[in-house]
C-alpha cells in the first residue's frame, strides 16, 4: 500500500493530523483541500502539542484502485509545504470508508485526528474552532464536532425538503447556537469531528457498515458511541463549520427513500453487531401499490410518513440477512 510523503514531515511534530477519505471524486477533493489551505492548529498548551502549537499534517486516504486522488494531491503538495503542511496521498485499495477511516488513523502522526470528508469544504477559522475545546478543556473532552451546512450548488434548495430533513444529507445537526458538551442521544457526521488518537486503542471502524463504493450503507462512525460509552465526552462547536455538496441526483425524493432504506438496514446490522435488543413494528404494505405510488409528489407529513415507513422496510429486510 504505497503512501506519497513529502519531507517537511520529517521536519515538524506533529499536533493534529487532518484526515480526507476520497472515493473517485478529483475535483471536488481539489476543492475540499483548497479550503484546507490557511487553516491553523490554533494555540493550545505545550504538553498537548509538544511545543509546535501550529503544526498539522493533511491525509488523503484514497479508497480507489485507479487512485484518481493521487495527481490532486501532488499539485497541491508545494502550496501546503510553503504553509510548512505535510500534504500526503494514502492508498488504500480495500473498497469501503470504514477501511479509509482505519488507513488514516494508523497513518496519523498526530495526537489529534481530525476528518473531514472530501465533499465538504472548511470555512474559515474551522480547524482553530474544532480544536480549541481540547486546548481549553483538556483531558475533560475526547472528541469535538462541528455542525455542517448544505451547499446546493447551481441548483436551489428543493421546495420539499424541509429543515428537519437536512440531517438526513448529513447536514445541520442544530443542537444549539452555543458551544456545549453533547448530551447522550445527541449525535454528529463522521465528517466533522476531531478525537484523541488514543481512543481508538483497540478499536476501530466496523468494516462491515459504512459506505461502499455508490452503496447507502451507513453507521461506521458507531465506534464513536463505542468511546462515548466508555466514558468520552463529546463537545458541540457550531462556528466550526463545513460545506457539505449535495449532488445533484440525491435532491429527488426517491434518492432519499433508498437513503431511509439503507438507513434502516445498516442500524439493525449495528444492533446486532452490539447485540442491541431488535425493535419491532406492525405494518402491512401492498408492493404493488407502493411500486406505483409517485412519490415525487409527496410532500410535507405525505413524505414523513413515507421515509419512516421505508425505513423501516430496510430494518425488516436486514433481520433476514445473515
Amino acid at each position: 500500500m504505497p503512501t506519497t510523503q513529502h519531507p517537511v514531515a520529517d521536519s515538524l511534530e506533529i499536533a493534529a493530523s487532518i484526515v480526507v477519505c476520497t472515493h473517485r471524486r478529483p475535483e471536488l477533493l481539489g476543492a475540499c483541500l483548497d479550503s484546507l489551505i490557511g487553516q491553523r492548529v490554533g494555540g493550545g498548551s505545550p504538553d498537548l502539542l509538544h511545543g509546535s502549537p501550529g503544526a498539522h499534517e493533511i491525509l488523503v486516504i484514497d479508497n480507489s484502485a485507479l487512485a484518481e486522488g493521487r495527481p490532486v494531491v501532488e499539485s497541491r503538495q508545494a502550496a501546503f509545504a510553503l504553509r510548512g503542511v505535510p500534504l500526503r496521498h494514502v492508498l488504500e485499495e480495500r473498497p469501503g470508508v470504514s477501511f479509509a477511516r482505519n488507513r488514516g488513523v494508523a497513518e496519523a502522526a498526530g495526537e489529534l485526528i481530525v476528518f473531514i470528508d472530501d465533499d465538504e469544504r472548511a470555512c474559515d477559522g474551522w480547524l482553530e474552532r474544532l480544536l480549541e475545546p481540547f486546548h481549553r478543556l483538556g483531558d475533560a473532552v475526547g472528541i469535538v464536532a462541528g455542525e455542517v451546512e448544505p451547499d446546493f450548488g447551481a441548483l436551489p434548495r428543493p421546495g420539499w425538503l424541509a429543515d428537519d430533513m437536512m440531517h438526513f444529507f448529513s447536514c445541520r445537526w442544530g443542537w444549539d447556537s452555543d458551544s456545549r458538551f453533547l448530551r447522550e442521544k445527541e449525535w454528529f457526521g463522521e465528517g466533522n469531528c476531531a478525537f484523541r488518537k488514543r481512543l481508538m486503542d483497540g478499536r476501530s471502524f466496523p468494516t462491515d457498515l459504512g459506505r461502499k463504493g455508490d452503496g447507502l450503507l451507513t453507521n461506521e462512525g458507531i465506534v464513536f458511541m463505542e468511546m462515548r460509552s466508555a466514558g468520552a465526552a463529546a463537545y458541540y462547536v457550531p462556528s466550526a463549520t463545513v460545506s457539505h455538496f449535495i449532488h445533484p441526483d440525491r435532491l429527488n425524493r426517491r434518492w432519499l427513500m433508498r437513503r431511509m432504506f439503507y438507513q434502516g438496514v445498516s442500524n439493525r446490522l449495528t444492533q446486532r453487531h452490539y447485540g442491541v435488543a431488535e425493535q419491532r413494528w406492525d405494518f402491512n404494505v401492498n408492493l404493488a401499490k407502493l411500486a406505483d405510488l409517485d412519490v415525487e409528489s409527496l410532500e410535507g407529513e405525505s413524505l414523513r410518513a413515507m421515509i419512516r415507513l421505508y425505513y423501516q422496510l430496510g430494518y425488516a429486510t436486514a433481520l433476514a440477512m445473515n
